[in-house]
């Protein structure tokens, strides 16, 4: 793996976590890490666990985006579920 693909997967990872946190409205903690985290996780879900690949698909550095951004929003959905709300973006709660 050379720098150029980490670079590719990080930039992909980001834009589909971003994404996948404005679909759902809740937001991954860690900011932009947490974002590429789950992008990344939400791709490899998709793709190599589930086999959803959705066509035709733009694919970025071997990640199906489209896959990818599905995947973020469905693991930030279900970390959200399971940290009962305490990750809100911007706000917490006392």
């Amino acid at each position: 793996m050379t720098l150029t693909h980490l670079l590719v997967l990080l930039l992909v990872g980001a834009i589909a976590g971003l994404i996948g946190e404005r679909l759902v409205s809740r937001g991954m903690p860690g900011g932009l890490i947490g974002a590429i985290v789950a992008g990344l996780v939400g791709a490899w879900l998709m793709v190599d666990i589930f086999h959803v690949v959705i066509a035709p698909e733009l694919s970025l550095g071997g990640i199906p985006v489209l896959s990818a951004i599905l995947g973020a929003a469905i693991v930030v959905l279900l970390f959200s579920l399971v940290a009962g709300g305490r990750f809100a973006r911007g706000f917490r709660r006392y």
